[in-house]
Formats: C-alpha cells, structure tokens, sequence
C-alpha cells in the first residue's frame, strides 16, 4: 500500500520545513516506521503558493507492509499535531492514496475517521477539508 502525505502551508519554507518534520516523525513512530518504507518525494503537482519552484521536496511516501496499521497512523497524525506550536497546529496535512486525496486540518475524530475511509478505499474522490466532505 502506498500513501502520500504533505503538509500545507502558504509559506513554503514553513511547508517544507513541516513535511520535513512529519517525515522524521513517522520514521521514529514505532506504530508506523517499524511497518512501512518510509521515503520523501519531490512534489510533481506544483509548489504551494509562495514557492518559486516544484521541485521541493513535497511529499513523505510510505510503502506500508502488512503489518501496517491505520489506527497506528491515525495516532501518529494526532500526536504530530499536538507536538507543533500552537500556531502551526492548524496546518493542513494532506493524505493521498490510491488517486484519493483528503485534507486534515485538525486532529478530530472525523479526521481520523477519513484517514480510516481513505486507507480502506472507501473514501471519495474529491477533496475534503477537516472531517466534512
């Protein structure tokens, strides 16, 4: 399985700076980085606003084995928020897998809800903010 996260922002050093730190996060989650390949990868779909280019690096990748777990994901996403500054915990993380993308902007149960829909294929093909769609 193969999922993509990102986190937004309309600065793109705070972007990248951000998705830098969801990667080492996720690498050191021992619910996430023992059951999964985890990779960074340049973002192909163009740059946030403010970026001059898009050839930052944009994405984290997992490649998750089978003894991956999306309730190990969930709580790594919820514990991530919760260790930013106050300011940042509103960031929009993005999640995509199988050509469905959600956008997170908080750590609610409905946004660990559309993390479980997306894992499980059930989620839809639009784009959709917090936990509403």
């Amino acid at each position: 399985m193969e999922i993509r996260l990102r986190v937004e922002s309309a600065v793109r050093d705070e972007a990248e700076e951000l998705t830098s730190a969801l990667h080492d996060w996720l690498r050191e989650d021992r619910d996430v980085g023992r059951h999964a390949r985890i990779g960074r990868l340049a973002d192909s779909g163009g740059a946030p606003s403010g970026a001059m280019s898009a050839d930052w690096f944009g994405w984290v990748q997992l490649i998750a084995g089978s003894g991956f777990s999306t309730a190990g994901l969930v709580y790594a996403h919820n514990a991530f928020r919760a260790s930013l500054p106050r300011r940042q915990q509103t960031v929009s993380v993005v999640i995509e897998h199988n050509g469905t993308r959600i956008v997170l902007e908080d750590a609610s149960p409905e946004s660990a809800a559309r993390i479980a829909e997306i894992l499980s294929g059930s989620g839809d093909d639009e784009e959709a903010p917090g936990g509403s769609s």
